[in-house]
């Protein structure tokens, strides 16, 4: 028994170190790493650079340029669909409409990883 579950361990850290690199996990108190947030929770709309307005082929879905804002604002506005600093300070919709999908990307950051996407989204040009 003890032969199988060492194997099964051995095989298991196998396969992290052959992934490279353990995918970072909102919530887990490690420090904030804002260029894997953004890849997760904000690229696939607003694009790799911050500069997508849409997605290609639609008129319809239109988005804001994030690149270079300032990161106070940046803040201000995730923590606001995340749920503010009070419960009822949730916001609902922005200007494109889009209010419950940036409140599902935003649900599980915290203060710290907010500050620094925001930091992150000002840093890209």
């Amino acid at each position: 028994m003890k032969k199988i579950v060492l194997s099964m361990l051995v095989a298991s850290i196998g396969l992290v170190a052959a992934e490279g690199t353990v995918p970072y996990k909102s919530g887990l108190l490690l420090p904030p790493q804002a260029d894997k947030i953004y890849e997760k929770e904000c690229a696939h709309c607003h694009g790799k650079d911050g500069k997508a307005t849409s997605f290609a082929g639609s008129s319809r879905v239109s988005y804001a340029v994030i690149a270079g804002m300032d990161a106070a604002t940046v803040a201000k506005e995730l923590k606001e669909y995340r749920g503010g600093e009070k419960s009822n300070d949730y916001r609902l919709h922005n200007k494109y409409g889009y209010g419950s999908i940036m409140r599902s990307a935003t649900k599980d950051l915290s203060w710290e990883e907010i500050d620094a996407v925001a930091k992150y989204v000002s840093g890209l040009k």
